[in-house]
């Protein structure tokens, strides 16, 4: 009899925990939508070469926090620096090419005023006049020219000088860099990233949503996360995007059934979750929350 009392008891026992289980499941079901296909997402940027050049310098590693604007690193400057050289060369010769055709143009001009006082009081000849105005206009279009030289030859070293800071590689963004893709003496191509950097004080959560649970979920719907990393903790947020397309649009080979062969698969749409951090996480640990972390939503259904 006993034996009979404890089997009843287990099976009441369990019969309850069914019908618990049951009724949370259905209570789930009609009022939220749910997926596991979603992990943390945030905003990347690839600090990248602007030029063909070699690595010289690395200043960051991965895992180093860095601010907008930091140097990141140093490419070779050889060559732009040689040009630099040249075009402070050609500075200094215009330059002196300005001073002598300033002082030519002076002496000139001085002959000139004195033809033109002696055109007028009739002590030399129009010829010589001539003379002396044509070497005027040339003098004077000699020292323009040589003042044009000079300009361009310093606008030559601004451009040289801007060239240059194409060779540093600064960071686009504050942020993470979350992976370094080169080595000191590597040779890097123009528009080849050096670093992925990860802003993590802007993540959000990307849910891929199955097409028939998307006509349930709106925009402002509140939604429970959980984090893989963190299982005992809840976080909050909110769906604040929902993508214009489903995901297999933007495959590297789109799905084409103008034949008529293929196989119907239930199709995901890009969902963004926004992250609240929880007030209740104790202030003392780290809450790591990095790009492409498994997570699991929970999101309220809308009427």
């Amino acid at each position: 009899m006993a034996d009979k009392s404890r089997k009843k008891l287990i099976y009441a026992i369990l019969s309850v925990f069914a019908t618990l289980s049951m009724s949370v499941l259905i209570y789930y079901k009609m009022h939220y939508t749910w997926t596991n296909d979603a992990l943390i997402d945030g905003y990347a940027v690839d600090s990248s070469a602007n030029v063909t050049e070699k690595v010289m310098d690395l200043f960051v590693e991965e895992g180093d926090e860095v601010k907008k604007g930091q140097l990141l690193a140093n490419l070779r400057t050889n060559i732009p620096l040689a040009q630099k050289e040249e075009a402070l060369a050609k500075i200094d010769a215009a330059r002196q090419d300005v001073f002598l055709k300033e002082s030519s143009y002076l002496k000139i001009r001085n002959d000139y005023e004195r033809a033109l006082k002696g055109i007028q009081d009739r002590i030399i000849t129009a010829q010589e006049f001539d003379h002396k105005e044509k070497d005027f206009f040339i003098a004077e279009a000699a020292l323009e020219l040589s003042k044009a030289n000079l300009e361009v030859a310093q606008k030559e070293l601004k451009t040289i000088d801007a060239r240059l800071l194409h060779y540093q590689v600064i960071a686009d963004q504050d942020g993470i860099v979350a992976k370094r893709w080169v080595w000191p003496g590597d040779v890097v191509l123009q528009g080849q990233s050096l670093f992925t950097i990860y802003d993590l004080k802007n993540i959000w959560i990307l849910a891929n949503l199955e097409e028939r649970s998307l006509r349930k979920v709106r925009l402002g719907s509140k939604v429970k996360i959980h984090i893989d990393a963190y299982p005992w903790q809840l976080f909050d947020g909110t769906v604040f995007s929902i993508n214009g397309a489903s995901a297999a649009k933007f495959t590297l080979v789109p799905q084409n059934n103008a034949t008529g062969n293929y196989t119907k698969v239930e199709q995901r749409v890009p969902i963004k979750i926004s992250i609240d951090l929880p007030q209740d996480y104790p202030k003392d640990k780290p809450l790591y929350l990095f790009p492409g972390m498994s997570a699991e939503v929970f999101i309220e259904i809308g009427s």
